[in-house]
């Protein structure tokens, strides 16, 4: 707990002067979110896999009503990326941009295998994790130092503090934490099973 706690630390801390630096895109957005897509039904076994429409326009009707920010709907199946939320990605870097797709992704296999958590914040943090682990076992693409800056400081920036607010998701450093969580966790073997939420 305590490595997790200062890995943390010094990812926001780097990630705080990485944020003033101009993002450096390796990759354009359809090749990032058409890989880490087509990388995640490799690591479900090509099972429950979601429709994914990307490049979504502010209020864009969908059966879940509109879409203001990236979202899974329930109702049809469905992960939404948005253009808004592509744009600021990418002024964290292409990785930023895995991440959230990683995390949409998550919800959707959460409500599938009835396993997400009733309580926001953390079916939130759990999706994170999940993320990190999503991106960490991806076959044939690896993530180095800056990448990880890149998902870290994106997980810290989206991060909020209203306690209290149903769509609380988090503050920026459990955020940071627990998508760090699923990376160690693909690193480790422990896998999907980092992300676990345990009964207090």
């Amino acid at each position: 707990m305590k490595a997790l706690k200062a890995l943390t630390t010094t990812l926001i801390s780097i990630g705080a002067m990485l944020v003033s630096l101009p993002a450096k895109a390796e990759l354009p957005p359809q090749t990032v979110i058409n890989g880490v897509y087509a990388g995640i039904q490799h690591i479900h076994g090509y099972q429950a896999t979601p429709r994914l429409v990307w490049g979504v326009a502010r209020g864009y009707r969908s059966s879940c009503g509109p879409i203001y920010g990236s979202q899974y709907c329930t109702r049809n199946h469905t992960v939404y990326i948005t253009s808004t939320d592509i744009r600021m990605a990418y002024q964290h870097g292409d990785a930023a941009l895995a991440y959230i797709v990683g995390h949409e992704y998550a919800h959707a296999m959460q409500t599938v295998y009835g396993f997400q958590p009733s309580v926001t914040p953390i079916s939130e943090l759990q999706a994170d994790c999940l993320a990190g682990v999503y991106l960490g076992l991806i076959p044939n693409i690896t993530f180095d130092k800056r990448d990880i800056l890149e998902i870290a400081t994106l997980a810290h920036r989206i991060g909020d503090y209203e306690w209290g607010n149903e769509h609380h998701h988090g503050t920026p450093e459990q955020r940071v934490q627990a998508v760090v969580q699923g990376l160690r966790g693909a690193a480790n073997g422990s896998g999907v099973r980092a992300c676990r939420v345990r009964r207090m």
